[in-house]
């Protein structure tokens, strides 16, 4: 069953079109590829005539053997322009592909990363990068090169005896046709497995290297480990497959060439032609068929590229759940400065995810400058709620209002900048703590960074490091702490300076020292600010001036 959104056609037509500005290199690539092999072929005949008239006459031409080495020569060099001028061409779309990936991702966020296998998206920007590039260094140009070759042996053959080739020209499209459609849909549907096996690897590995911890503490290694070896023995088996079809192939292209080339011996018998003519035209069939040889063989790995593609493509034209909106209304501070009672305003909002509802009629209206407290049971919307204030998702019904403008009339750009998020997890990416904390205002000078690591409680920490804001953060922050991080985080807040800010469970994670810490410093330091704390904690709710409960109790 074919598990693609495309047909084999649609998705090389997309792919084929990145490559139009790059269409004089390609031309370049299939010119040099023709010549190359119409000098292979003629080394071949070359070759044959020279042994024929040996063994015929007794003669050994100084000048056809001089000619073989200048073949050879010129077929190394067209050969080698041929190969540099498709890398070429693959590596500068798989650039083109990866800044448009991720851009796609980017795009998409947060909605795709949070309901998307994040192994797959780690799949697609690796693995099915590498196989595209497959696609555009040794498909689109060998496909060309074969057809123009094609034409040329055909053309020539048939001049020389016609029947020959008929004969060749149904061999050209039985190799180079039939067999490719027939074991590229055979290879189909392993390949997708594939694909999909990979992408679930990738996310195994991804949950194992985040909860490493946990898997040692509570000895789960024996059955993670039984997880890992079952998506890979479902993976070796399916290549396993491609591996005998690609073997299978192998051996029948080969008994092709063969049959093919003793078909036109027979037939140049058959119809009287000369000795020279039946032996240099079975030489010259079996090399020239070497042009369809290499397009045969796309069968078999050209399901795993389409597949890639079809991925790919998917991930480029998906549309996003919310889409970004631009050439509306800018949130300004003076806007939010007259709206001193009602800043933030909510009504009537309705959210589901899926089938499942999470908001249903939910009204609440925010001044200015207070902090208040969202609390609730667990799945009753708390975060939802931020997340649809801040429009990382869509309300399916209601309204949301700041500074008397509706989120959906506020350009994006605008609502963010205006907008602080803090979630549970502080993300520190590899770099300095310069470098994570410039993310919030990357024109920060050194010292808006320290009165920012000042307001966080968390200043003496970084000065006392040895390299200071220029200590190293490694890969998901792991050489801090929980408490560290999250006032790492909030030091990023403090730099943006925005007027609202939405805390979602900032403290959950963190000790009574960390959360105390956490809290009077949004206390003491954000006495301009409109606050919005999600908390299932009492203790983190004390700092609030209205505490909300998503049972509707105030």
């Amino acid at each position: 069953m074919n598990t693609r959104k495309r047909s084999d056609f649609q998705i090389m037509k997309k792919l084929i079109r990145l490559v139009s500005p790059l269409k004089y290199q390609m031309l370049v690539a299939i010119l040099a590829g023709s010549i190359s092999l119409l000098f292979f072929t003629g080394i071949g005949v070359l070759a044959g005539s020279l042994v024929f008239t040996y063994f015929s006459e007794g003669i050994l031409s100084k000048f056809v053997i001089f000619s073989i080495i200048i073949a050879v020569i010129l077929r190394g060099v067209f050969r080698y322009l041929e190969q540099y001028m498709n890398h070429l061409i693959a590596f500068k779309v798989l650039v083109l592909l990866r800044n448009k990936v991720f851009g796609a991702v980017m795009r998409l966020a947060p909605s795709k990363i949070e309901n998307t296998n994040k192994g797959d998206l780690i799949s697609m920007i690796s693995s099915d990068m590498e196989l595209l590039e497959v696609f555009y260094a040794h498909t689109i140009s060998p496909v060309c090169i074969a057809l123009v070759s094609a034409i040329i042996y055909v053309a020539y053959l048939g001049s020389i005896f016609p029947l020959g080739g008929f004969i060749l020209l149904l061999g050209y499209i039985l190799i180079g046709l039939v067999l490719p459609i027939i074991f590229e849909r055979l290879a189909d549907p392993v390949a997708f497995k594939i694909r999909k096996n990979i992408g679930g690897l990738n996310n195994n590995f991804l949950d194992l290297l985040r909860g490493i911890g946990e898997i040692i503490t509570f000895s789960y290694q024996d059955k993670d480990n039984k997880k890992v070896q079952k998506i890979g023995a479902k993976l070796n088996k399916n290549q396993g497959q491609l591996v005998r079809q690609l073997a299978f192939l192998l051996a029948l292209v080969d008994f092709l060439k063969v049959s093919i080339s003793l078909i036109i011996i027979i037939s140049a018998i058959a119809t009287g032609q000369s000795t020279y003519v039946v032996f240099i035209s079975a030489i010259f069939t079996y090399f020239s068929l070497e042009a369809v040889k290499a397009v045969a063989l796309l069968g078999n790995g050209l399901s795993q590229t389409l597949a890639c593609g079809d991925r790919i493509l998917t991930l480029l034209e998906e549309e996003p759940a919310v889409m970004e909106i631009k050439g509306k209304n800018d949130l300004s501070l003076d806007l939010l400065e007259e709206s001193k009672n009602e800043l933030i305003k909510i009504e009537g909002l309705n959210f589901s995810y899926g089938d499942k509802k999470i908001l249903k009629d939910f009204n609440l209206s925010i001044a200015k400058n207070q902090i208040v407290g969202i609390k609730g049971p667990s799945g009753c919307g708390k975060s939802t709620l931020l997340k649809l204030i801040i429009r990382f998702w869509e309300a399916d019904s209601g309204k949301i209002e700041i500074a008397n403008l509706d989120i959906a009339d506020i350009n994006t750009k605008s609502l963010y900048e205006h907008i602080s998020y803090m979630t549970q997890t502080t993300e520190l990416f590899e770099g300095s703590i310069r470098d994570n904390l410039l993310i919030a205002k990357n024109d920060a000078s050194d010292e808006e960074i320290r009165d920012a690591l000042r307001k966080a409680a968390i200043l003496d920490y970084v000065e006392g490091l040895k390299e200071g804001l220029d200590t190293f953060t490694r890969e998901l922050g792991d050489n801090f702490s929980s408490g560290q991080m999250q006032r790492l985080g909030l030091a990023r807040c403090f730099l943006k300076n925005a007027p609202i800010l939405l805390l979602d469970e900032p403290t959950s994670n963190l000790d009574s020292l960390n959360e105390n810490i956490i809290l009077t410093s949004i206390k003491n330091n954000m006495k301009d600010k409109t606050i919005i704390m999600v908390s299932h904690r009492a203790s983190s709710l004390i700092i609030c001036d209205k505490i909300i409960n998503m049972k509707g109790k105030n």
